[in-house]
């Protein structure tokens, strides 16, 4: 075999290697899922407001603010990065706070069913797992 058949053959076999390295393809849409999420509920140490914001393209971006010892709400907390829906409806969630600048990514667990969305996270002062749930449109939230 000539040199330049073996490379049309090595090409032609990485080509269609490819498509196996995917993740997850099978998944759903981020098109099925996008729109604007309220927070409607927390448990735990969670915030007392916010949205999350599902795009067509699979970015999303999550508002929160936090209630505040003299009552009042903090400033909006802003993180922005990705989401992807899986067939089993988990969400593979990634987010950077700091408005998508913050170096870490917070990965919680998250899962979508019939337009509510549930992120579980752990509380960052050892407490119990905060729980936060969000409706497809609109909401306030209710401890």
């Amino acid at each position: 075999m000539s040199p330049a058949r073996r490379s049309f053959v090595a090409l032609a076999m990485l080509l269609a290697a490819l498509p196996a390295c995917r993740t997850d393809s099978t998944g759903p849409s981020p098109a099925l899922f996008a729109g604007t999420y309220v927070l409607t509920s927390v448990s735990g140490r969670g915030p007392a407001a916010g949205t999350l914001t599902l795009s067509a393209t699979g970015a999303a971006v999550r508002r929160v603010r936090y209630q505040q010892r003299d009552g009042k709400l903090s400033p909006t907390y802003v993180a922005r990065g990705t989401f992807r829906p899986r067939a089993d409806g988990t969400v593979d969630l990634r987010l950077r706070a700091d408005d998508g600048r913050a170096p870490d990514v917070w990965r919680p667990l998250a899962r979508i069913t019939d337009g509510v969305l549930r992120l579980r996270h752990p509380d960052p002062a050892d407490g119990p797992d905060i729980m936060e749930t969000y409706r497809r449109g609109s909401g306030a939230a209710r401890r």
